[in-house]
């Protein structure tokens, strides 16, 4: 998966809210960081997506609020890695 697929995935639920939406980007990131396999490349490819959604974030204030929900998930994965490096 490109790094612009679950950029584009949570702008697209974001915009048609529906049950199960933060369920489906979380999946999204899941199957974005699948693609990198050594755990610095994760924190890498995890900050490169931070980066992305700050940028949507700005292009549409209004996803405000979901984006948050993904960075949020985003932190657990980095706090895990991190875990895992220690």
């Amino acid at each position: 998966m490109s790094l612009s697929e679950p950029v584009e995935l949570v702008r697209r639920l974001g915009f048609a809210p529906r049950i199960g939406a933060i369920v489906m980007a979380e999946q999204a990131v899941d199957t974005y960081l699948a693609g990198y396999s050594h755990p610095d490349d994760r924190t890498i490819a995890l900050d490169i997506l931070l980066r992305d959604l700050a940028r949507l974030r700005v292009q549409e204030a209004v996803l405000d609020r979901f984006i948050g929900e993904v960075e949020t998930y985003i932190d657990l994965l980095h706090r895990d890695l991190a875990r895992r490096a220690a």
